[in-house]
């Protein structure tokens, strides 16, 4: 498939990093990466407010040991992947952070 055939519902196959040959086609696959990051983000969004109906009072939200598991686990497939793990900490910390006031209003709510 050539790039002139893409579109919405039929975008180019991705391609490598390495591959791309513009400033357009690294966007582009940013773009593409925004797109997947997002629905996944999303869809942890929704277990974490699932995880506030196991909660038995607010103080619990906050579970720092958990934080700093996840982001002990988030270091090491980053750097498996041949990731940089201090961006990927730096992102999963202001999302934990972020997540855990979803997670406080929504324990907040069922109680």
């Amino acid at each position: 498939m050539s790039a002139s055939s893409a579109s919405p519902d039929n975008p180019p196959p991705p391609m490598a990093a390495a591959d791309c040959r513009s400033l357009d086609d690294v966007r582009r696959e940013i773009d593409r990466l925004d797109r997947a990051i997002v629905a996944l983000l999303c869809e942890r969004g929704h277990y974490v407010l699932a995880a506030a109906r196991f909660k038995r009072n607010a103080a619990e939200v906050h579970a720092p040991a958990r934080v700093e598991q996840v982001v002990a686990n988030v270091r090491a497939l980053a750097a498996a992947q041949g990731g940089l793990p201090d961006v990927v900490e730096a992102g999963y910390r202001a999302l934990i952070a972020a997540y855990t006031v979803a997670e406080r209003a929504e324990h907040e709510r069922l109680s």
